[in-house]
Formats: C-alpha cells, structure tokens, sequence
C-alpha cells in the first residue's frame, strides 16, 4: 500500500482547531471523513467532512479522554463510508502541546482500528492523528496487526500553506545555508520535503523550474508534451541547440540540466499533456502545482485537479499584444493564487468554457472544429503569442515569490489580497487584487471529490 498523506481545507481545519481546543485545558475528539486519491507514490486522503464528538458525551482529561466512538458510526454510516471508499482518520487534541502519540493512545488505536479496519473489504488507509494548540497536527496510518505507519505529510491549504511532517536530522550544504539566512531553517526543510509540479516547462515554466531547483525543492514533476525547437531557444532557459538536434523533449532537457547543477532535487518528467492519466497520477502526489500552459483546456483542467484533490494552484500568464512591426500594445504578466476555500481561474476570467470546447475539438476533431468555427459556433482558438523574456521572467518570480509568501509568512499585507498579481509592462506599474466573489458552483460541487470527481474522470484521456 502506498504511504498515505492528509490533506484538507483551511476552513476545515479551523473548524477543527476550534472544536478540539475550546479552552478548557481539556481534550477534545473529532473524526475526519476522507476521500481517495491515488498517485503515484502516495495515496492522498482527502477531508470531505469533520465529525465533532460532543465534549459532554467524552470523559475528558488534561492528558486522557474516552469517547463514544460507536454512537456516532452505526451500521448504516459505515456501509455509506464503505460504499463511497472513503476513510476514516480519528483525531483527538494534546492541550499540554505534546506532538507525539502515549502509550495510551496507541493502546486504544490498536483496539479501535481493529474493528475499523475490519468493516472494509480492502486495504484503504486509516488512521489517527493528534493536534496541538498551535494547529499543527500529525497523522499516522494503523494496520491490521496494529502496526504504526507516520504519514508523509499533513497539508492545509488556503491563503496560507501548511505542510507538516516527521522531523529528520538535517545537515545543510553551503548553498542551503544561504537559503536558511533568508527564510529560516523551517521553511528549507519544508521546501526541501516538498514535490512540486510543474505543467508546461517552456518560457515561464522553464524559468518556475530553475527557481524552485535553485531552492532546493526537494522533488519536481514536470509535465510538458513538447520537444525543443530551434524557436524555443530564446525563451527556454536552459536549453540549447544540441538539444533540438538530438530531438530533446523539453522536460528531459530540463531535467538534465537540474541533475548537472547537482543541488539533490530528484525530477520525475512526463511528456505527456495534463489529462494523461500517467501524467494526472504524478500531479496528485504533489503538494503544490505551478501552471506554466498557453491553452483554455490545460488552465481548465488544471482547475478540475486542484479542486477535486485540494491543490495549491499557481497559475503563471503573459498576454503580449504586438503589432507585427515591432510595437507592443500592451504587455502583462500575470499570476494567479487558486486555493479550494476561494475562487478557481475559471471564475476569474483566466479562460473561457468556449476556449475549452473549441481547443478540445481541434485537438480530437478538426474537420468539426474548421466546420463549426466556419459557422461561428465555436471560439477561435489563437496562435502562438509573441514572446518577451524578461515578461515571462517578471510572471515566474511573481508567482514563485507569491508561493514563499504563502508558506514563509513575511508580507505586510493579508495573503488574501495577493490573489491576482500583474505587472503591466507598457505602465510600468503592478497591481494586485484580492479573491473576491463566488466560485464557480460547478467547481464547489465537486470540490474534495479526489478519484470519484467528474471533473477529472470526464476529462482523461487513454494514453
């Protein structure tokens, strides 16, 4: 079985927070209610539902408390649990600040997951986890026989991203001291646990890549169905000519050229487009993905992906309008922050339904698609825009700065207020803008969904 992670929504981890610490120096029980999502590595538990145990039905103590587990799983829950292949994660909180399971608790983990573990059929993962009164918490899976497994990672994500794992005895290469002088040991190793993905490794997302490598993240996927063209060399950092004669894929290039700088993140490479199923299993496991793509149906599915499996979303734009004669018009870069507790691209404009459908016609039917733009019913789908180096580099570090930001908390002003930023090169100035207004309902209907989730399903394609 594949090592679990746990991930859910800032909204429901304050709800949680608030439940498990209510003052009293006491401790406090709840229940998380999980959906699946399967990776390549990890199999991601995903937080649909927080069960609270009331505290007047628990005996509660300062470092104990028993609580009526049965009352609140009858056999009708647990068949609808069953049915939905969800799991099942108990939590109770440490008000004393201890991260670390007792002896106790894994006395009454053994017992009660005895019986958990037996109302399924299969081996999902469940499990336990403790809370401490800062919100930290740590999770772990428990088997069958009463064997403890920590989980990889515990994630919340929002305006900010918390990503909580096993401490490890660290040592630290000279050019990671530097990075400690600057956003402190914590957030290295953070960094350094980390898997990050990247869709699209060309003029932003090549430049995404080096920044990230040269931060030590400890795992990159990159994701790019592309190989380099002689027209790439003036944007793909990089690359080089030799690559186009060898007939390099762009992620391959990329990733050779990480290995050679020798700075220890591992790359998984994909060429592949984001609705392969290989490609959509290796963008589950990560904890964060930037969006580097040009196109309506990649910015779209990239949405479906963050909100069925609760995501962090960067994505990474630039809109250049040129006249042909060597004019600009106008010259944006641009970077969104998408979170499941706020609103997806889609509701910010960032593309269109109608780019959606007309990119998925010329890609799988492109008599219909000449047919129907012939009879105006479906939308142009653009060519390739011009590029300006120095815009895709002002996007990159916009969004990569944005994505320290938000897990190194260092701004003046709340996170919330950066959730669109753009640099509008012809002004001269930056703007940024705060996530408000609705979420797109189809978004919030499926949000958290994980494997079950239409949005993906529907949108997979055979390899």
């Amino acid at each position: 079985m594949k090592s679990p992670t746990l991930s859910m929504t800032k909204k429901t981890h304050d709800i949680a927070l608030q439940h498990l610490f209510p003052g009293d120096e006491l401790e406090s029980a709840g229940v998380f209610i999980c959906n699946q999502g399967t990776g390549v590595h990890f199999q991601k538990l995903i937080v649909t539902k927080f069960v609270q145990i009331p505290h007047e039905l628990c005996d509660r103590r300062s470092n104990h408390i028993v609580w009526p587990f049965e009352a609140y799983f009858d056999s009708k829950t647990i068949t609808n649990i069953d049915l939905a292949k969800q799991s099942v994660i108990t939590i109770h909180s440490h008000p004393g600040g201890d991260l670390k399971f007792s002896k106790i608790d894994n006395q009454n983990d053994r017992e009660l997951f005895a019986s958990i573990n037996a109302w399924f059929d299969d081996d999902r993962p469940n499990g336990s986890a403790i809370m401490v009164p800062n919100g930290t918490i740590m999770a772990r899976k428990v088997e069958d026989n009463g064997i403890f497994q920590s989980f990889r990672s515990v994630n919340v994500v929002g305006e900010t991203i918390s990503i909580w794992s096993k401490e490890e005895d660290s040592f630290y290469t000279p050019h990671e001291k530097k990075i400690c002088q600057t956003l402190g040991t914590g957030t290295l190793e953070r960094l350094r646990k980390m898997r990050v993905g990247v869709v699209g490794c060309s003029g932003t997302g090549s430049i995404v890549v080096e920044l990230l490598a040269r931060n030590c993240v400890g795992n990159l996927v990159l994701v790019d169905d592309d190989t380099v063209e002689e027209k790439n060399l003036n944007r793909l950092v990089n690359s080089a000519l030799t690559d186009v004669k060898d007939g390099k894929t762009k992620v391959d290039a990329l990733a050779a050229s990480i290995a050679h700088a020798g700075l220890g993140t591992k790359i998984d490479a994909y060429e592949a487009l984001t609705d392969s199923p290989k490609a959509v299993a290796a963008l589950i496991d990560c904890d964060v993905i930037f969006g580097c793509v040009d196109s309506a149906f990649g910015r779209y599915h990239l949405d479906c992906l963050a909100s069925a499996y609760l995501i962090p979303y960067f994505d990474v734009g630039v809109h250049i309008d040129a006249d042909g004669t060597g004019d600009i018009r106008s010259a944006d870069a641009v970077a969104h922050y998408i979170h499941p507790d706020g609103r997806d691209l889609l509701s910010r404009g960032g593309y269109t339904l109608s780019q959606v459908k007309s990119e998925n016609y010329q890609r799988n039917d492109p008599d219909t698609y000449t047919k129907h733009r012939e009879n105006g019913y479906l939308a142009s789908v653009g060519e390739e825009q011009p590029a300006v180096m120095s815009v895709n580099m002002q996007a990159a570090c916009m969004a990569f700065n944005d994505f320290l930001a938000r897990i190194h908390t260092f701004r003046f002003d709340p996170d919330r207020e950066f959730a669109t930023q753009r640099f509008r090169l012809t002004h001269g100035c930056y703007e940024h803008e705060s996530d408000d207004g609705e979420p797109c309902s189809l978004f919030i209907k499926y949000r958290g969904m994980g494997d079950s989730s239409p949005l993906v399903q529907n949108n997979l394609r055979n390899d």
